[in-house]
């Protein structure tokens, strides 16, 4: 008699699946195309044809510890190739989001990050926050800083007023995504061991940042390879930003301290301001490309989840531009409110980053780390299946 299995479905994972992202997944009849089509998938037990199998089979357990859908680069080449129209790129793109929540410490903000209603209410939190420390800022003295010349954002959201509220964010971000990580990564360890053939971890963070930042594997797509470029300005156009925002920050506080430095707003030609506006520049550029990417295919379906994400990306970069455009044009009204905009989309782009698909930037490297240090050359468990899988007919 042969040997039988239980399979732990979780009918309400493949709902999530389908409902967020991969609707079409009930199409795949594993015909394996898209492993063939896929230029980054390992020759042995390749994605993403065991991932559409796994998804159909609501095996949640399985797919959530699953470091394969994060060496996936969601370049569609499967999808574009696809004879049944299932979108295997689009599968694992929600396979990833339904990842995000199920590791997030604070599931709720993960859920509503999902829904109209719920970012609704995540953007609401920090639009009335902000609103309410400038009323309690500058109602004493008639809110002076819409008439003070020149413009100064400091005169309406002291500084220190901004690093407090942005450290609790990053305290906030920070734990979230230390607590989810731990869980993550105790996930692929249970279900990837470490082998010997593994690389050291050290030798594993070099060479997954190395790829990180040559972007290698996107150059390896086929028909969607212009993506690399999109992405490589975006990612170094938010390094910049982010190494602009902390040099303002160190500054600023050497100048309180008595240091004899420029205090901001910096000239125009001052190297943080150039760093500053050159990387806002790029990180634009490169969400605009994406943005018109997305928007020429057709054969693949962007949900909420990713173009709330994409959407805020582009109008922190627009909002921190004009911003800047409008202070130097002296139109107080204007600048005070899209500045006051603009602390808004950076707030949610910041508090809320491991429950939203900003979280990529933290799951991603972390699977690209491990798939190196535990020697990633066969997924095991697949073909012997786990004991948490396994049940004696």
């Amino acid at each position: 008699m042969s040997e039988q299995y239980k399979l732990n479905a979780d009918l309400n994972f493949v709902e999530g699946v389908l409902h967020h992202g991969g609707g079409d997944l009930k199409k795949c009849y594993q015909c394996s195309t898209c492993t063939v089509a896929c230029p980054l998938t390992p020759d042995e037990l390749p994605f993403p044809r065991k991932e559409m199998l796994e998804a159909q089979w609501g095996l949640r357990d399985r797919l959530v510890k699953n470091m394969d859908l994060w060496l996936c680069h969601n370049c569609n080449d499967c999808t574009d190739q696809c004879p049944r129209g299932a979108k295997p790129g689009d599968v694992m793109a929600a396979l990833r989001s339904q990842t995000i929540e199920y590791y997030a410490s604070t599931k709720a903000v993960a859920r509503a990050a999902k829904t109209w209603a719920g970012n609704l209410k995540l953007y609401l939190f920090p639009v009335v926050l902000l609103a309410v420390l400038i009323y309690m800022l500058n109602s004493a003295n008639g809110f002076a800083f819409l008439d003070a010349k020149p413009i100064v954002y400091a005169n309406m959201f002291p500084v220190a007023a901004i690093d407090t509220v942005f450290l609790l964010a990053a305290a906030f971000a920070f734990y979230n995504i230390v607590v989810s990580l731990r869980q993550f990564i105790s996930g692929l360890r249970e279900h990837y061991p470490p082998r010997e053939d593994g690389e050291s971890l050290v030798q594993a963070i070099k060479g997954a940042l190395k790829d990180i930042l040559t972007h290698v594997d996107f150059k390896k797509c086929g028909p969607n390879q212009s993506r690399n470029l999109s992405h490589l300005l975006m990612m170094y156009g938010f390094i910049g930003l982010f190494i602009t925002t902390n040099l303002v920050l160190v500054i600023h506080y050497l100048h309180e301290f008595g240091v004899d430095i420029q205090d901001t707003p910096f000239p125009f030609f001052h190297p943080v301001k150039l760093l500053g506006n050159i990387s806002a520049l790029a990180a634009f550029a490169g969400v605009f490309l994406i943005v018109r990417d997305r928007m020429r295919e057709t054969n693949s379906v962007l949900t909420l989840f990713d173009w709330i994400f994409i959407v805020n990306m582009l109008l922190t970069v627009f909002s921190g531009i004009m911003s800047q455009v409008l202070r130097v044009a002296d139109l107080a009204g204007a600048a005070f409110f899209t500045y006051y905009l603009h602390l808004i989309f950076v707030f949610y782009l910041l508090a809320y980053a491991p429950q939203t698909k900003f979280g990529h930037i933290f799951y991603r490297p972390a699977a690209l780390v491990y798939a190196r240090y535990a020697g990633r050359t066969r997924e095991l468990g697949w073909d012997e299946p786990s004991e948490s899988l396994k049940a004696a007919a």
